[in-house]
């Protein structure tokens, strides 16, 4: 989508708050909105601070994004003393109805970014279609929401023909004050990298190609801005198997850029999981720790991308990693997300040493995938507990090593059409 003309408006506290006329406004050509809700199990709860963004739109003549009265000056993730917090639901609205959504990644600014705290990118992916995996923005103002932003209309991308978009990934810019959405399309040769930026969250730059490489080979992008000038992309290279490559044939890598656009050749990244093989994951480097943190979902050798469980690993350069003997969240450990633990996206929050973590998956109904989010937030002692291997799961757990004949059969089917 192009760029539309944006009024700043001086900035405010509080939390972010839509007015009236703020879902009328008109997309480009071959863009969607609006779609059903569906549940999303979420087990954090926070607040938001920020701007006053106001967006002219052909029906409205502003869109405003404000801030209601009563906010805390900063996310009460952040403040000391926070504790876990229950799990409880949401709704999410997706542009192709389902409400279906996989591979979140968060941008969070503790006091807020144009009124709002958190940023989401996410795609959907009803019963595993891949027609409708397009990248799609979200923000909420407290961790336990996943709006559509006033204003804004989803996708931020649509595939070319004979194509597929995917893995999208979310990082900001703050020497331009500017979100950036980098995803995966994939053609019948090559993986591509494009990006995408926005000076508000709600109008985006047409899309530009950053990378290109071997079907398969850029698989799960995470980008991290490291300082001015400094910019990293992480990647998996799955070349000539895709979803059922062994570990001992992929290829985790990283390549560096100065801007984040032109982008280097690839590097090695020594990253091992005995017995799995790291599928996607989400990398950021935390400062108060001096740690690049990661969280990955991995699947056992020998079988395929339909298995993943998350690990939890670290590195002090981002170049070689150790990795969790234990996953935070496995097949089984949590009912509505209870036969696929996939790509999840996670936030260290310095003033109480806690991590939010923001997991995708999938249970098996009907035959299919239905793919969905859990949000948790751990204690940082608890959560380095849970992956030593001393916890047993964070819910109830299934009996995943003896699948149903129907899960088996969704499995099955599952990578009989991946694309």
């Amino acid at each position: 989508m192009e760029k539309d003309r944006v009024r700043w408006a001086p900035p405010t506290t509080g939390m972010g708050q839509r007015s009236t006329g703020a879902n009328r406004s008109k997309g480009a050509s071959g863009c969607f909105r609006g779609g059903a809700a569906i549940a999303l199990v979420v087990m954090a709860f926070a607040g938001c601070s920020g701007a006053d963004a106001v967006i002219p739109t052909e029906e409205d003549p502003v869109i405003r994004i404000s801030a209601p009265e009563g906010a805390d000056g900063i996310d009460e993730a952040e403040q000391s003393g926070a504790l876990p917090i229950s799990p409880t639901t949401i709704a999410v609205t997706t542009y192709e109805g389902s409400g279906e959504l996989v591979h979140p990644d968060v941008a969070f600014f503790p006091r807020g970014w144009w009124g709002v705290r958190y940023w989401f990118s996410a795609t959907p992916y009803p019963g595993g279609d891949s027609g409708k995996e397009n990248p799609s923005i979200f923000n909420g103002a407290v961790a336990g929401e996943m709006n559509l932003p006033a204003g804004a209309t989803n996708p931020l991308g649509l595939p070319e023909v004979n194509s597929y978009l995917s893995d999208p990934d979310i990082s900001y810019d703050p020497d331009r004050s500017e979100l950036r959405m980098y995803y995966r399309q994939t053609v019948p040769l090559a993986d591509q990298i494009y990006l995408t930026k926005s000076a508000n969250g709600v109008t985006w730059s047409k899309r530009q190609l950053v990378l290109s490489a071997g079907r398969y080979a850029l698989i799960s992008p995470a980008v991290v801005r490291e300082g001015t000038g400094k910019w990293r992309m992480w990647t998996v290279n799955a070349v000539g198997a895709g979803c059922r490559i062994s570990s001992e044939l992929l290829v985790p890598q990283q390549r560096r850029s100065s801007d984040g656009i032109s982008w280097g050749d690839a590097e090695p990244v020594t990253l091992k999981i005995p017995g799995r093989v790291p599928w996607h994951w989400d990398v950021q480097y935390v400062r108060a720790k001096g740690e690049y943190w990661s969280m990955i979902a991995a699947y056992p050798d020998g079988t395929n991308c339909s298995q993943t469980a998350l690990y939890f690993a670290r590195s002090t350069d981002g170049s070689n990693w150790s990795v969790s003997p234990a996953p935070l969240l496995r097949a089984g450990d949590y009912y509505p997300i209870r036969d696929l633990v996939y790509r999840s996206t996670f936030r260290y929050h310095e003033g109480s040493d806690a991590v939010s973590v923001w997991f995708s998956g999938a249970r098996m109904e009907e035959g299919a995938f239905h793919y969905g989010v859990a949000l948790a937030r751990y204690p940082m002692d608890e959560l380095l507990r849970r992956v030593s291997g001393s916890a047993v799961g964070t819910q109830e757990r299934g009996n995943m090593e003896r699948p149903s004949r129907e899960l088996r059969a969704a499995r099955a089917a599952f990578i009989a059409n991946f694309p």
